[in-house]
C-alpha cells in the first residue's frame, strides 16, 4: 500500500511541475509579445516624429530642391536607422506636389511611412 501511495504521490509531483511548467511558458510568452509591441510602438511614433520634422521643414523652405533627393538619404542621430525618399511633381507655377517615402528596419523586414502634400509657394515665378 506505502508503494502505491507513494507512486501517487510521485505522479502528482511530476503533473503539477508540468502544469507549472506551461503556466511559466505562457507568462513569459505574454512578456515577450508585450516587449515587441513596445519596440513597435517605440519605432512607429518616431518615424512620425521624423516625418513631421520633415515635412515642418518643406514647409519652412518652400520644398526647395536641396531638401527633396530622389534617392534615399540617410539621417543623422538619433534618426539614423530613418531614410528619407522624395518624389516632386509641378502643378503649377506655384503649387507643388512633394511625395516622401520614409524607410526604416524592423528585424528582418523594412517598414515604411508614405505622406503626400501639396506645398504653396507665393513667391515663384
Amino acid at each position: 500500500m506505502n508503494k502505491l501511495h507513494g507512486g501517487f504521490m510521485l505522479l502528482e509531483a511530476i503533473l503539477t511541475v508540468v502544469i507549472a511548467s506551461i503556466c511559466l511558458t505562457f507568462i513569459a510568452q505574454s512578456l515577450l509579445t508585450n516587449f515587441r509591441t513596445g519596440v513597435r510602438f517605440q519605432e512607429s511614433t518616431r518615424s512620425f516624429i521624423v516625418m513631421e520634422n520633415w515635412l515642418g521643414l518643406l514647409y519652412a523652405t518652400s520644398a526647395s530642391e536641396d531638401q527633396l533627393e530622389a534617392y534615399p538619404q540617410s539621417l543623422d542621430k538619433p534618426y539614423d536607422k530613418f531614410t528619407v525618399t522624395a518624389q516632386t511633381d509641378t502643378i503649377n507655377d506655384h503649387l507643388k506636389k512633394v511625395g516622401l517615402k520614409l524607410n526604416w528596419p524592423a528585424g528582418q523586414t523594412q517598414n515604411h511611412l508614405d505622406v503626400t502634400t501639396i506645398i504653396y509657394n507665393p513667391n515663384a515665378t
